[in-house]
């Protein structure tokens, strides 16, 4: 079991968004099932913490007690979602005027798990949002106890702190002190995520859902500097952008080795010394990535005892990032566009 701060997320500022910062619903009226019921009470409590705390941004921007820092954090939300709203047809007036201190690092802890021998997530499947690949408790300690649950009985798992999720307009989302301190473009990258969410979600499809996410958010910050005149920032998160890629095509080329690894009839023993080996040589690749980067940004992942586990919040987040773009460009660009045509796709494992 790991923590997110081991991820390369938290070391490559440009793929926070892309893999920590994971969308959750958590249901607050269906409690079903006796089994379930304490997770979904810690979900309603985790909830209503957060409205309780929140008070709207202007009220915050004008007491005189407010650091200076949040006051213009607030600010900057405000130009965000009116620019999600002009530029990106997202519904940047739904959301985040209100914000909420809850005391802590993280908002939900999220467990990923897997099999030894495939990369299938575990998957829950949830009231009103169907299937999905991971599990969010608000409780770190209850999120544990979950994960050794799961350990004991053969999986490997992740377990990330996560400092924001989207209702996807059951609640007006507040900002939160868990990324409110974000460096300003990655604030604007979760702002947008979250947002897309908000736009669209398509019930049981988690890889789709996040991917396009991503999609969107990249390409949102990137008109957002354009439209400010940010050059220099721009520059810099277009590289960051393509270092992202970089990465993610090692971590594709391993998942396809290991899935063709996993579909082979080779003995137990002799499928783990493969899985290791391929496992092995991701961290050589990565390695020299960071070489060619410069800087220790993937030191502490490169650490890590690799499992399945660690590779699915970024096939999650990245395996589908590419179609969206390229219908982005089909779209010419018009989010209107865009989001239409997103509605209208079909999906080869949509759920009911």
């Amino acid at each position: 079991m790991i923590r997110e701060d081991t991820l390369p997320a938290s070391h490559l500022r440009a793929s926070a968004p892309a893999v920590i910062r994971v969308f959750l619903l958590l249901p607050v009226v269906l409690l079903t099932g006796c089994g379930a019921l304490p997770f979904y009470t810690q979900g309603v409590a985790g909830q209503m913490e957060i409205i309780r705390k929140s008070r709207p941004n202007a009220e915050i921007i004008a007491d005189e007690s407010t650091p200076e820092t949040l006051r213009k954090r607030l600010l900057l939300t405000a130009e965000l979602c009116d620019f999600a709203s002009r530029q990106l047809a997202l519904p940047g007036d739904s959301s985040y005027g209100k914000y909420a201190d809850l005391g802590r690092r993280h908002v939900v802890f999220v467990l990923y798990a897997a099999p030894e021998f495939s990369l299938e997530p575990k998957s829950w499947r949830y009231p009103v949002v169907g299937k999905m690949n991971y599990r969010g408790h608000f409780k770190e300690n209850d999120a544990k106890a979950y994960a050794e649950k799961l350990e004991a009985e053969g999986y490997e798992t992740y377990l990330g702190g996560t400092d924001a999720y989207s209702t996807l307009g059951f609640f007006h989302d507040p900002v939160l002190n868990t990324f409110a301190e974000y460096p300003e473009i990655d604030f604007a990258e979760l702002i947008f995520h979250e947002l897309t969410h908000r736009r669209v979600f398509r019930k049981g499809e988690t890889t789709f859902n996040e991917s396009l996410a991503n999609a969107v958010a990249g390409e949102g910050v990137r008109q957002w500097l354009i439209s400010t005149g940010r050059r220099a920032d721009l520059a810099d998160y277009e590289e960051r952008l393509i270092r992202r890629r970089d990465f993610y095509r090692e971590i594709d080329t391993t998942r396809r080795e290991l899935t063709e690894l996993y579909a082979s009839d080779l003995p137990a023993e002799e499928m783990r010394r493969g899985k290791r080996a391929i496992l092995a040589e991701l961290k050589s690749r990565a390695r020299t990535l960071q070489r060619r980067w410069g800087g220790k940004q993937l030191e502490a992942w490169i650490r890590l005892d690799l499992t399945n586990a660690h590779l699915l919040p970024l096939i999650t987040y990245n395996s589908e990032i590419d179609s969206f773009r390229k219908l982005l460009d089909e779209s010419g660009g018009d989010y209107g566009i865009f989001f239409r045509k997103v509605e209208e796709m079909k999906t080869p494992h949509s759920a009911n």
